[in-house]
């Protein structure tokens, strides 16, 4: 007897299309639920900061119509509108407040979709999460749709939040839907801008990385458009930043530049899913070069590794420090024309304004200390730091190590940041000396930012889970008690709890020995308390 099996009936080839986005919603739901805190607190961060902004704007540099109409005027210095501007239509609180501050609203919204396109893709497939999710019924593209699903959402949530803001400080509704459609439209496009770098790049920090300098570049070409003319010149219509900002809100009100902006969003992720469907899952469409054999001598330590790992970071921070440092120290020739009330009234407001900058400059070296010591964290919960301490490197060598990489780094960049913008003031004013003495002002601030190096060092080894929630909030708490506290008439003993309140803003300030003495020992004994936390538990356990 002869059984004849017959082949199983089923499709056979590829799957169609349509398969491709299976299991979208799953994702959308799975995002959300992870990002319930994250994107919360973003939303919830940049509507606070409309009123706030606009509230200490008022009360520190317009309270009355005199300052209003010399603040307008300033405004319309030409290198003040790289850093803001322009000025539209008629002169009023509201349309200072978008002069001065629109730009920043829009980096606001370009980051927080930068970062959550990046950490439900790249991240995921680095992780190896991507890879147990697409075991089930997942189709190729669910993951990175239901990441821009997700974009949409907190884009729309931004927008109508926003707009609630700008009316409860005085916004026509008309003029405060477009103000926080003008967002939305910016946060859009980097959402398409970061799929694509997504698939580019291997790791997270390389697509953050490639996103940051195609913002970095469309801020610079609405700077340089802002340079050409009062209201832009050709080089601001080259910028999706400039196409929010010719919305003309308070003014002759339009609504077609978003469009430009959603027209560039919808085609960069149609390119995005081209390119997925041309790359492995893990893999990038840049190839990563081939590492030697064998690591040469000098690489052969746990603090040249440290180095070497950080170099990267290092040197985009200070290229970004050295562009930013002229043209904030630029503005300084401007500045010693005004008689703002956000001074006092015998300063000489061009080295005020460099104080101003100065504190600024020590502000975002923050950010880069805490970036940079959460990223331990991230090395040891992804298990690469365990072939280093399988070795004979220890975890004492290793902390110290990374940390020492880091502080010579939050050492040398407000150096790099100091003689720029000191090189700016100087060509501005025609004063030399401003150049060492703004890099010397700059470097003395450098306690404050070792302290908050230190606050993720010691969570890193105490409580590794809530290192950088806290982190992060200990840096965003001590910029705004040290800026808007005084203004909010708080009381000092309330703003001397700020990390960044105890060293004088210099030049204008003397040294002060005690206090880098204290924040420099204070930051030493935080860095101890974290090592013995890290000896002493599990990793990744956490």
């Amino acid at each position: 007897m002869t059984t004849t099996v017959s082949p199983a009936r089923g499709r056979t080839g590829s799957r169609p299309a349509s398969s491709h986005l299976t299991g979208t919603g799953a994702m959308v739901r799975l995002a959300l639920r992870r990002d319930r805190i994250k994107l919360t607190l973003w939303l919830v961060a940049i509507t606070a900061l409309v009123p706030r902004f606009y509230y200490a704007a008022v009360n520190a540099v317009v309270p009355t119509p005199e300052a209003l109409a010399e603040a307008s005027q300033m405004i319309r210095v030409s290198f003040m509108r790289v850093l803001g501007g322009p000025l539209f239509g008629e002169v009023t609180t509201q349309s200072y407040f978008l002069a001065a501050y629109w730009v920043e609203f829009l980096l606001a919204a370009a980051i927080m979709n930068v970062m959550l396109v990046t950490r439900h893709t790249r991240a995921e497939e680095q992780t190896g999460r991507a890879e147990l999710v697409r075991a089930a019924v997942v189709g190729r593209h669910a993951q990175l749709t239901g990441a821009l699903i997700v974009a949409v959402i907190g884009n729309a949530a931004l927008a109508v939040l926003t707009t609630a803001a700008t009316i409860s400080i005085g916004f026509p509704t008309g003029s405060a839907l477009l103000f926080g459609a003008s967002l939305a439209a910016v946060g859009l496009l980097f959402a398409g801008v970061t799929a694509v770098t997504v698939q580019v790049t291997e790791h997270p920090r390389g697509a953050n990385g490639l996103a940051g300098i195609v913002l970095f570049v469309v801020w610079l070409l609405r700077g340089a458009g802002a340079l050409q003319s009062q209201e832009g010149g050709t080089l601001f219509w080259l910028s999706p930043i400039g196409w929010s900002q010719q919305t003309r809100v308070l003014a002759d009100e339009r609504w077609w530049p978003l469009g430009l902006s959603v027209l560039l969003a919808g085609l960069l992720v149609a390119g995005a899913y081209t390119l997925a469907s041309h790359r492995d899952l893990g893999a990038s469409l840049m190839a990563p070069r081939p590492g030697r054999a064998s690591a040469p001598s000098w690489l052969r330590s746990s603090f040249t590794l440290a180095l070497r790992l950080q170099q990267g970071a290092i040197l985009g921070w200070g290229a970004a420090f050295l562009a930013i440092g002229l043209v904030l120290g630029g503005m300084t020739g401007g500045m010693e024309q005004t008689d703002l009330p956000i001074f006092s009234a015998d300063a000489d407001f061009g080295r005020a304004w460099i104080s101003l900058m100065v504190f600024t400059g020590s502000l975002y070296t923050g950010v880069f200390a805490v970036l940079s010591v959460v990223r331990l964290r991230a090395e040891e919960v992804r298990g690469r730091i365990d072939p280093v301490l399988a070795g004979p490197t220890g975890r004492s060598t290793w902390y110290w190590s990374s940390l020492l990489v880091t502080a010579l780094a939050v050492v040398v960049l407000p150096v790099v940041y100091g003689t720029a913008l000191g090189v700016g003031a100087a060509l501005s004013t025609g004063e030399p000396g401003l150049v060492g003495e703004v890099a010397w002002s700059s470097l003395v601030r450098a306690p404050e930012v070792l302290v908050l190096l230190a606050v993720p060092a010691a969570l890193l080894g105490l409580a590794p889970r809530a290192m950088g929630a806290v982190a992060w909030a200990v840096l965003v708490y001590s910029g705004f008690m040290q800026v808007l506290g005084s203004y909010m008439n708080l009381p000092g003993w309330l703003v001397d709890t700020s990390v960044l309140s105890h060293l004088p803003w210099h030049p204008l300030g003397s040294f002060a020995p005690v206090a880098t003495v204290v924040l420099t020992a204070l930051a030493a004994v935080l860095a101890t308390l974290g090592l013995y936390g890290l000896r002493r538990r599990d990793l990744a356990a956490g």
